[in-house]
């Protein structure tokens, strides 16, 4: 069982190398429309992914209810389920660091220089080279700014990978038969039974703190949970009132039907004309 992330610069070909792993061991491929589907389960459209999509939450949205919280528990919820069903490969999105602590991930970030990067824009797309690096920049600077908000991490540092690939000189096809190399000779990158174990603790919990946060009905960004020992539930935290507490209460048996929970939340008002920024 396997497990593979794969983060790409834009126009470095990641999007097509992580394709063309995917169907050469006939693994699951967790892409944008991959991820938008799964997404729906959470109450969250492809238009909403879009506009939110691997880019920092800018200040209007941190005075309100931010919905790149939201998303970000659902990515990692998303990532936690494809990664306990194994055999993967997982595109961005900081996959490599939401799986940093899992032994046997395969992490590869696939590279290209700026020149490489906006030919290939100015081919697939039809726009002109100038429009090409302008759209390379800020698309690096969304996902840097995203990297060092949710992760507090370099986008693109080569110590968060095992494998970094350069495509200015190597195919798309030799960047596949490098990976699928390393994952066929290399036994370090397999998932043994003890981190299943922990990716499916982590996926179960993962998946009710997601739900809490996209239910509009409470603020759960404050709100801690785990699965610990005999399936116990553990949740802790603050919530701004015993309503929001309550109703957590009602929505963890719901969620964790099967098992106890113990319930740990402390009851924080907020500040009056106290906004976070």
């Amino acid at each position: 069982m396997g497990i593979l992330t794969i983060s790409r610069q834009l126009g470095s070909g990641g999007d097509i190398i992580a394709k063309l792993v995917a169907q050469s061991l006939n693994w699951t491929l967790l892409d944008n429309s991959a991820f938008a589907q799964s997404a729906e389960e959470f109450g969250y459209v492809r238009e909403e992914l879009e506009h939110i999509d691997e880019r920092k939450p800018g200040l209007v949205e941190r005075f309100f209810r931010d919905s790149q919280l939201v998303y970000h528990d659902i990515v990692r919820a998303i990532m936690f389920e494809y990664a306990i069903k194994g055999n993967c490969v997982l595109l961005g999105r900081g996959s490599n660091i939401i799986l940093s602590n899992i032994p046997g991930v395969l992490k590869v970030r696939i590279i290209a220089p700026m020149d490489v990067r906006a030919s290939r824009l100015v081919e697939n797309e039809e726009i002109t080279k100038s429009m090409a690096e302008k759209f390379i920049e800020h698309n690096d600077q969304e996902r840097t700014s995203y990297s060092r908000h949710f992760f507090n991490a370099e986008w693109g540092e080569a110590v968060n990978f095992d494998l970094v690939i350069n495509t200015q000189n190597l195919s798309f096809e030799d960047a596949k038969q490098s990976i699928l190399e390393l994952l066929e000779k290399n036994r370090s990158f397999q998932i043994d039974t003890s981190s299943l174990n922990t990716l499916k603790d982590l996926s179960y919990s993962q998946k009710i703190k997601a739900k809490l946060m996209a239910d509009q009905r409470i603020d759960a960004t404050g709100i801690n949970i785990s699965l610990g020992e005999n399936n116990m539930l553990l949740i802790s935290g603050r919530v701004n009132s015993e309503e929001e507490k309550e109703l957590i209460n009602e929505l963890c048996k719901e969620y964790h039907s099967e098992g106890k929970f113990e319930n740990e939340i402390l009851i924080v008002p907020p500040i009056e004309g106290w906004y976070p920024v």
